[in-house]
């Protein structure tokens, strides 16, 4: 954005034809009802005092006019053109921010505000005058100040809110949807958010201010401000640092006039955030990218305004609880391994200063800070350990929001915490649940193709001609068998141990049922005689009911 010239609001006027016509039939009945009283006998106050200048001996009257006129508000109150301004007014909504931006009461009544608000109109058209003289040039000019007091926030061009805690090297940044950060002596902005107080700066230092654009249309001040503070979004997970909005932001209404709104920001921290050029470059891409992404939404859009929630504590440490329940909210929950949070964030934190078992041991110890600090305590280290974390997190929350994680961040460590314990052999992490546990088998394993079931009919009969046949078997064409070397094989019996009995009174190895015969034939054996038979059981009920 260009630098505007300080002419660029002159181009404002009362928009509302009948407050601007009623408002001059006003001003005039009350310029010749006021100089009949004073041409009557009334005497218009005045002060004095010394002319400019520190060696002046002479002095000055100053004619109290605005005084004189909040004096004789009955006489302009029964002007006839009172009533019809103070319906005008009332209509166009203006009389409360006029009343507010001249330090005035705001009446709770509206009939009653407008008509403050008229009286207030014209003792600030003539004061400092020494008569009532109507001159169309300072009614005028009477007139613009009001529509610029009153001038909707929406239909400014740009909102300007200063930034608290920034120093750069450079005077302007672009961002993305039009937003600029700018050194305060490069653009026109009002003396309020010129003031070094409260912005974490020294007087010397360079004040910097964030400026969105607006396109005029409703609640287009309210989207400019979201904007505004979207930017200190991303300046927080960028980098590590006290940055924050101004407590106003301020909207351009003409006239050299600023309507200000307030910010809602927050307590900064101490410390300010500083940016070189290349930081600066770096933050423009990111903010770029981020851009062009989807919202956070669900738990990571809450662990990412309770990130914020953190970063806004006067200190780390203070900010500690927020950026574990950050953590929580997006890494609780059950996975394929059931891992622990200090597990689980490790996976995403570790890097190459600091690997998974030291993460871990720091997100536990963290843990017990928070407790410790819930009691009031302080232990040592703790301001470096609370810092640690801030950043571990800002730094998953930045993967998180540029898509690099997936949406599941309690899934995506677990995987994580897989593939790190299969490469590494850790069996803590492979063999914590069921599904990557894999049987141990010794031995010689063989695996052979069977022959078709036509060929082998013949053989299954001879082999099982003493048994009924319970079940068909399933007609296969190939089938893979898969034999290991006997386990008993592996074991030694003493002589005089006696011999293993099987449990369900198989005789040895090789009698066991071989594979290509039906699967449980053997366990319904039918011996050879097996014509049974059973009698009729006749109970007489009579006989036993006695």
């Amino acid at each position: 954005m260009r630098r505007r010239p300080s002419h660029w609001t002159e181009a404002c006027g009362v928009r509302d034809p009948l407050l601007n016509e009623a408002l001059k039939r006003l001003a005039g009945e009350a310029a010749t009802r006021l100089s009949t009283l004073v041409a009557s006998g009334d005497q218009i106050p005045f002060d004095v005092s010394e002319q400019p200048g520190p060696d002046s001996l002479f002095h000055s009257y100053v004619p109290l006019t605005a005084q004189y006129v909040y004096e004789r508000e009955g006489e302009l109150r029964a002007l006839p053109a009172f009533e019809q301004a103070r319906e005008a007014v009332e209509m166009a909504g203006v009389a409360a921010p006029y009343l507010e931006e001249h330090g005035e009461p705001v009446p709770a009544v509206g009939g009653e505000r407008a008509a403050r608000m008229l009286v207030t109109f014209i003792a600030q058209l003539w004061d400092g005058c020494a008569e009532f003289s109507l001159d169309h040039a300072r009614l005028q000019s009477a007139l613009a100040v009001l529509d610029a007091e009153v001038c909707d926030i929406d239909e400014a061009d740009v909102l300007v809110a200063p930034l608290v805690g920034l120093q750069m090297s450079l005077a302007r940044l672009m961002l993305p949807r039009a937003i600029q950060v700018v050194r305060a002596d490069t653009f026109e902005a009002p003396i309020e958010a010129m003031r070094s107080e409260g912005m974490g700066r020294e007087a010397w230092q360079p004040q910097f201010l964030a400026i969105a654009e607006q396109d005029g249309g409703p609640e287009s001040g309210e989207a400019a401000l979201r904007q505004l503070q979207d930017l200190i979004s991303v300046m927080r997970m960028f980098k590590r640092g006290g940055i924050a909005l101004g407590p106003y932001a301020f909207a351009p209404t003409g006239e050299g006039r600023w309507r200000r709104i307030a910010t809602g920001a927050a307590g900064v921290r101490a410390g300010g955030y500083r940016l070189n050029a290349e930081e600066a470059e770096q933050l423009a891409d990111f903010a770029s990218t981020l851009e062009a992404l989807p919202d956070p939404h669900g738990s990571l859009a809450w662990a990412v305004n309770r990130f914020e929630l953190g970063c806004e504590r006067e200190t780390a440490l203070r900010g500690l609880s927020d950026h574990l329940l950050a953590l929580r909210a997006v890494l609780n929950g059950q996975g394929p391994v059931g891992a622990s949070l200090p597990m689980r964030a490790a996976a995403l934190i570790a890097n190459e200063s600091v690997d998974r078992i030291g993460a871990s041991e720091r997100v536990e110890k963290a843990l017990e800070l928070e407790l410790a600090v819930m009691s009031g305590a302080e232990p040592a280290g703790s301001t470096g350990l609370a810092l640690w974390v801030e950043d571990s997190l800002r730094s998953v929350l930045r993967e998180a929001t540029l898509g690099e994680l997936g949406e599941d961040l309690g899934t995506a460590a677990e995987e994580t915490l897989i593939a790190a314990g299969l490469d590494a052999g850790d069996a803590a992490i492979v063999g914590a649940t069921s599904e990557w546990e894999t049987p141990e088998t010794t031995g010689e394993v063989e695996v052979t193709v069977a022959q078709p079931y036509e060929d082998r009919e013949a053989e299954i009969r001879q082999h099982d001609d003493q048994e009924t046949r319970i079940l068909e078997p399933i007609p296969v064409a190939d089938e893979i068998r898969i034999t290991a070397t006997p386990w008993l094989d592996e074991i030694e019996i003493e002589e005089d141990a006696g011999t293993l009995e099987w449990p369900a009174g198989g005789s040895g190895v090789e009698h066991r049922e071989r594979i290509d015969t039906p699967r449980v034939r053997h366990l319904f054996p039918v011996p050879e005689d097996a014509d049974w038979e059973v009698r009729e059981l006749n109970y007489d009920h009579y006989r036993h009911a006695g």
